[in-house]
């Protein structure tokens, strides 16, 4: 199992605001292809009010300091790819049980990696991301631009500037080779 060690544990701790770029992401297709990412999450009970629950445990700065990751697959359109959702816990000092008893209560933030089709980006592992916040609506950077799409290609800080530390896959927590992925 892939874990966060010396410089690629830092650069996702300081991989919180996105560096000053012409970002490739939050463009108009990123929201709508966000929403239905969404939407598929909440049909699979991934979110929302009704969503499973898993035993919560302990992270690290960008995500959550308590955290559930679920993987999945999900159809968006006519692509069926694999899904990786995070949701990020706090604040500082909540405790697994505390998340358990409320969940609603201490989340913070839903993170999200899901391999679009090839050609999508094939540079970055065709991942794209979104940081939604608890009720659905994307989360937005200093300059008010979503978390959605190629967050943080080409730049010092983001999703994909911390995730390339653990190419060719982009995921620290796991080797395995996902349902759906390429």
């Amino acid at each position: 199992m892939k874990g966060f060690i010396g410089k690629l544990g830092l650069a996702c701790v300081l991989a919180t605001p996105l560096a000053a770029q012409d970002a490739p992401f939050g463009t108009s297709q990123d929201i709508e292809y966000a929403d239905k990412l969404w939407a598929e999450m909440q049909e699979q009970g991934l979110v929302g009010e009704d969503a499973i629950l898993a035993l919560p445990y302990e992270g690290r700065e960008p995500h959550g300091l308590m955290l559930e990751t679920f993987y999945s697959t999900a159809q968006i359109a006519d692509h069926t790819g694999t899904l990786v959702v995070k949701r990020n816990y706090g604040p500082e000092g909540v405790t697994g049980d505390e998340v358990l008893s409320d969940p609603a209560a201490h989340l913070g933030s839903v993170t999200v990696m899901y391999q679009r089709a090839p050609g999508y980006d094939d540079e970055t592992g065709n991942w794209f991301y979104a940081k939604y916040l608890p009720d659905g609506t994307l989360d937005r950077n200093p300059k008010d631009m979503a978390l959605a799409g190629l967050v943080g290609k080409g730049a010092d800080a983001g999703c994909i500037a911390c995730h390339q530390g653990a190419a060719p896959d982009y995921l620290f927590t796991t080797d395995a080779k996902l349902p759906g992925m390429q």
